[in-house]
């Protein structure tokens, strides 16, 4: 997102080619490549060099591009997913279509270089040498078996593999009709999408769990940042200001208004320039605190003179059920047994490597949101309903999801780039560092269950 400026001049060779560019020093080798370069075949999840997806060869040696200054890469040979063959397939992407390796694909490119930097030194190498030159890449999907078994075999691909009509016939192994695409750097996940001029928004969190605040002026932000476009505030949203995938659910306000509920809740969205968002410091924006008790426990949640989250939830319950079959109180008077306890779940996060990220556009008397995500159908809904607008005037279209494992069913980024480029008439794009938006979380708490569970002198189960 920075500007070049009055950078030096620094000369890349990459994939076989020198490219002059002017780049500071400092800046991550992964932005130069995807953001100045437009080699999006390198992906960046982390940003923080511990997932690997960003991985690049070096001289031939792995790298985590978002960890190296452009300025250490000049000069040197460079290698991304897109230099790695010539309108044809290495017998390592080979071996990875056929053993259907690439699932999601996100971490595939980083996959793949490391794992060639790997057989160019040990063509046919052990399991312990491919589990150790893949340590550095993290996958979600796959369990890293095809992707072992990928690079083991990859030897067998030297020459395209013939495809026969037997190859056809039901039971037999059907290539990934998108595998190539992942496997060659040419897929595009949300934040490969956003046209050149997009302008960049930033959410403005909330450092406390808890709190009440008010937003000051904003002129003086304004001009401290000449680039800053528009702030965007609860008073902007022209729709019902909540959403969720699940109406009955609808309790997350696009923007928090005076009162937060969670380390991290957006109050406000700055949109500008990529270089003045890159560089907005959230410490500068207008805003005065005051920090309330946070609820940190169901207990808390739940005692009588505990403050209420939402006025529509009262006793902070958010939906209550029952499970009944027959008469429990009969079959926990005839069991043998009987075990009673109250039970919580861990906490697990969904752990898919790609970031959220999109970009949004006005298209005539609608909304255009591109935008990595599991659930097309909801979030044009609820779009709609915080634009005010008929569903017929929002169109999502889905990118590739690097991951979502039922992560990416909820909402994150959409209404807020939706609302800025419904507002501004101009395209919009956001991302959702893993980094951020841990950071940006409290801690999440259990869900709890209470439970009586009754069996009879054969262990059968009578009753719950």
């Amino acid at each position: 997102m920075t500007g070049a400026g009055d950078a030096p001049q620094l000369s890349l060779n990459i994939n076989g080619r020198t490219t002059a560019i002017a780049a500071p020093p400092m800046r991550r080798l992964s932005q130069v490549l995807r953001e100045d370069l437009g080699l999006t075949g390198t992906k960046v999840g982390c940003d923080a060099g511990d997932c690997g997806a960003c991985t690049v060869l070096l001289d031939g040696k792995p790298v985590c591009s978002c960890l190296t200054p452009v300025a250490q890469a000049a000069g040197r040979q460079i290698t991304t997913v897109e230099g790695l063959a010539n309108g044809t397939l290495t017998k390592l992407q080979r071996s990875f279509q056929h053993h259907g390796a690439a699932q999601c694909g996100i971490c595939t490119p980083g996959m793949l270089l490391a794992a060639t930097a790997l057989i160019e030194r040990n063509e046919r190498p052990g399991e312990d040498e491919v589990l150790d030159a893949l340590g550095g890449v993290l996958c979600r999907c796959t369990g890293y078996r095809k992707i072992i078994t990928a690079v083991r075999d990859a030897h067998r691909f030297a020459e395209a593999p013939v495809e026969t009509p037997g190859n056809r016939i039901v039971g037999a192994r059907v290539a990934r009709v998108d595998g190539i695409a992942r496997l060659d750097g040419s897929e595009r996940y949300g934040d490969d999408v956003a046209p050149a001029d997009a302008l960049w928004l930033k959410l403005v969190r909330s450092p406390y769990p808890a709190a009440r605040f008010a937003i000051g002026d904003l002129a003086p932000l304004h001009a401290r940042y000449p680039g800053l476009v528009r702030v965007l505030t609860a008073a902007d949203v022209p729709g019902p200001n909540s959403f969720s995938v699940i109406p009955a659910f609808r309790d997350q306000p696009v923007f928090a208004e005076g009162r937060v509920r969670f380390r991290g809740e957006a109050i406000a969205a700055v949109v500008g320039d990529g270089e003045t968002i890159e560089g907005f410091d959230p410490r500068d924006f207008p805003v005065d605190w005051q920090e309330l008790p946070p609820l940190t426990s169901v207990d808390q949640a739940l005692a009588p003179d505990a403050p209420q989250l939402f006025d529509d939830r009262p006793g902070n319950i958010l939906v209550r059920g029952y499970v009944r079959r027959g008469d429990a109180q009969a079959g926990l008077a005839a069991a043998s047994h009987v075990v009673e306890g109250t039970f919580e779940t861990a906490f697990v996060e969904h752990a898919y490597i790609e970031p959220e990220a999109g970009f949004a556009r006005r298209v005539g008397d609608g909304v255009e949101v591109h935008v990595t995500t599991q659930t097309p159908y909801m979030d044009r809904d609820e779009v709609a309903r915080v634009l005010g607008l008929a569903e017929d005037k929002v169109r999502i279209v889905p990118t590739a999801c690097g991951g979502g494992f039922g992560g990416k069913l909820d909402m994150s980024l959409q209404p807020h780039i939706a609302l800025a480029a419904w507002l501004l008439d101009r395209p919009v794009r956001c991302l959702y560092h893993r980094v951020e938006s841990m950071a940006s979380t409290t801690k999440r708490h259990p869900a709890r269950m209470q439970v009586r569970i009754g069996a009879d002198s054969g262990g059968r189960l009578m009753a719950m």
